[in-house]
């Protein structure tokens, strides 16, 4: 609605409504989206996406959790124990969550907006549907997701060692025989890191790193994300030793002198850390691509299924529906970690 009284429009009165009447409101032809965050995690994951199709479990990953082997030393004549069969083999299942979203197209809104439209509704709710997607699964990897059978698996029971989701891809982690199962489930305020109110420094991350890469066989997670609270406390050890240095032959530093100051992400040991909005706060995670993906659904990749009249309902409009299917699952648990209970955030 105009608002009257305001820079030259009259107050309001019959000179305003007159003014009103006669003159169209002056548009900027672009909708400026007011929500939504944006989540490099959920970038990374989908673009690292791997395919998956059919069957009972759309995602079976053959896993081996134990030695099948024996071996020993021998002497001068070469002798040795006959070997035993070990079987160390067993399948981690998962099934793709489906996520759909349905979008009308009434009768009205095609008539009205067929001319003279500023904003076009229809192409505003198609983009719509693409945010509203991408930020529940961007939520949805952080969470614990078990409440529903409906939805898919997360960081959290991927890297769990048990004490919260003791099966995994339909393995039982609290087996005594499926040890190698169990994730690196990490308490930031207890025990070997005991971090207390100051959150992470340079050096108490490099420890973590360092303990969850020798946890992991060696080898060292892609990435560790945090949320911007906890982030924030890291990089401010990290902006306490900047300096700024001049480069010769410069005279000094200058008005068009770009000085950049803090950072958008870290780097400790050579693993790049950064901030996603959508990462609970005092919950740390590191992934491993390696072992670690999104499984998308070949069928179901954000398809659109088009515009079906809705007239056989007794209703003129139209009405579509998108549909995603995926999971983020780990083939190797204790390639990443899980740590919570951090304390010393920012904000």
């Amino acid at each position: 609605m105009p608002l009257p009284g305001l820079g030259v429009a009259p107050a309001a009165g019959s000179l305003y409504n007159e003014l009103a009447s006669a003159t169209r409101r002056a548009f900027v032809p672009r909708l400026f989206v007011q929500i939504y965050f944006a989540s490099p995690t959920l970038f990374y994951m989908t673009g690292n996406a791997q395919r998956a199709a059919g069957g009972l479990n759309q995602i079976t990953v053959p896993a081996q959790g134990q030695s099948m082997v024996q071996g020993q030393f021998t002497g001068y004549g070469g002798g040795f124990n006959s070997p035993v069969i070990t079987p160390g083999i067993q399948n981690l299942q998962f099934n793709l969550a489906y996520w759909v979203v349905p979008i009308p197209l009434p009768f009205g809104e095609t008539i009205i907006q067929a001319t003279d439209r500023e904003i076009s509704i229809l192409k505003a709710r198609m983009n719509d549907v693409y945010a509203v997607t991408r930020q529940n699964m961007a939520r949805l990897q952080f969470t614990n997701n078990s409440a529903s059978t409906l939805l898919p698996d997360s960081f959290q029971n991927a890297f769990d060692n048990g004490t919260n989701f003791p099966t995994y891809g339909g393995v039982n982690r609290n087996n005594q025989d499926n040890s190698a199962f169990k994730g690196q489930y990490i308490n930031l305020n207890s025990g070997t890191f005991s971090l207390g109110t100051t959150g992470f420094t340079r050096k108490s991350m490099a420890t973590l790193l360092s303990y969850v890469t020798d946890q992991a066989g060696g080898e060292s997670p892609t990435f560790v994300v945090m949320n911007p609270g906890d982030y924030a406390t890291l990089n401010l050890d990290f902006i306490g030793i900047e300096q700024i240095h001049q480069i010769p032959p410069a005279q000094g530093l200058t008005m068009d002198t770009a000085v950049r100051s803090s950072f958008p992400n870290l780097f400790v040991s050579g693993i790049p850390i950064f901030a996603d909005h959508f990462c609970p706060q005092g919950n740390v995670f590191g992934v491993n691509v390696k072992y670690t993906s999104m499984y998308l659904s070949e069928d179901a990749a954000f398809d659109f299924s088009g515009f079906y009249s809705l007239v056989p309902l007794g209703q003129i409009g139209q009405q579509g529906v998108v549909v995603v299917g995926y999971d983020v699952i780990t083939a190797k648990p204790v390639s990443g970690f899980w740590g919570f209970n951090l304390i010393g955030n920012q904000y």
